[in-house]
């Protein structure tokens, strides 16, 4: 099957004419050919070494192997995009177009967005798909980067607009409350600075330029910071956030980066737990550094949990979230060496687990 695509002239000067990635599939989802751009832009040198593979085994998705029948059969198979767009168009015999997450088993774990499209055709009477892929992770990243970004900034600023306002209207105010006001005014800027360089290394972390600020880190110190930081937050209303067994250790490490990976695992423990219930972080030494726990008594659903670290995916819908996991994961792991985990059962609720080394290597 595969030749007689690789030879049919008019198909094969089709898909190399087209502007995107292409990928012509038989009925078992097995590629029978591609174009010379998806080949370049996967690092893909050789089209032999594709043939007979599935797009998820040619690409390099890092779920591919897991399955018992290969790419298309793991359980994180049943929310991928690609495998939806290609299953409806064999099943109705018509186009079918869907966005895929996906992360590669290369380059740290490259995360890309693709748009795929699946169309019907025949080589020769016998049924092939081609699917049209689109690079989309360029648009999605700046879409929700610009989002979290200026929900954050607009947030602080607010905030800070508000107390600068009190301020210069001047009526009523006790000298103690001005002075609280600036207080406030002094926490607010900070915050608004801090947001500004997160961003700026969560963009630098993402073209692979991002480089730890390395120092001394104290861990119960740290896990008190972030504890101090959220009680009393909007979100820890009616919930209680409180301190389990701390480690008494230093680790060498990226301060500001690991109070942010802290922080937004407890942001989402809050986020996700019910009013009166408790959220515990925990800080536990280990044979080669401490693991941080964020544990709270809700479950994810299953469908969130097979894609609750890839980028632009949120359970938040129109809030252009959809970078936190993802985020604690990418620095988390590929700058600081750690690994980032999750367990989550109806009984035991959902813990997540923050692993790093005492020193980065």
């Amino acid at each position: 099957m595969s030749g007689r695509v690789l030879v049919d002239r008019v198909l094969g000067a089709l898909i190399e004419a087209l502007p995107d990635y292409i990928l012509v599939l038989n009925r078992e989802r097995q590629v029978v050919a591609a174009n010379q751009r998806l080949l370049e832009a996967f690092g893909l040198t050789d089209m032999g070494a594709i043939l007979g593979k599935r797009p998820g085994e040619a690409f390099g998705c890092i779920f591919a192997s897991d399955g018992p029948g290969g790419c298309g059969t793991d359980h994180h198979c049943s929310v991928c995009g690609a495998v939806r767009s290609i299953l409806e168009c064999q099943e109705n015999n018509a186009p079918s177009s869907h966005e895929c997450r996906i992360t590669l088993n290369r380059a740290g774990g490259l995360s890309l967005d693709l748009e795929v499209l699946s169309n019907p055709a025949q080589v020769d009477g016998i049924p092939v798909t081609v699917c049209i892929i689109r690079d989309i992770s360029d648009r999605k990243r700046r879409t929700i980067l610009e989002r979290v970004f200026f929900h954050d900034v607009i947030n602080t600023v607010g905030g800070l607009h508000g107390i600068a306002a009190l301020l210069a209207e001047g009526k009523g105010i006790s000298p103690e409350k001005e002075a609280e006001y600036k207080e406030w005014m002094v926490h607010l800027s900070n915050r608004l600075i801090d947001e500004i360089n997160h961003h700026r290394k969560l963009l630098a972390a993402e073209k692979g330029e991002f480089r730890p600020d390395l120092g001394m880190v104290d861990v119960q110190q740290l896990a008190r910071e972030v504890q101090a930081l959220y009680v009393n937050h909007d979100i820890a209303q009616g919930r209680r956030l409180v301190l389990g067994p701390l480690a008494e250790l230093t680790i060498v490490s990226d301060l500001q980066i690991l109070r942010r990976i802290l922080g937004n695992l407890v942001k989402n423990a809050l986020e996700a737990t019910p009013e009166g219930g408790t959220v515990t972080i925990a800080a536990h030494q280990e044979a080669d550094g401490v693991s941080f726990t964020v544990h709270n008594p809700g479950l994810i659903p299953p469908e969130v949990q097979l894609q609750i670290f890839q980028r632009s995916f949120s359970t938040k819908e129109g809030t252009g979230r959809g970078i936190g996991t993802y985020s604690v994961r990418l620095f988390g792991e590929r700058y600081l060496k750690g690994t980032i985990t999750f367990t989550s059962t109806e009984h035991e609720g959902t813990t997540f687990t923050a692993s790093f080394p005492r020193q980065i290597s």
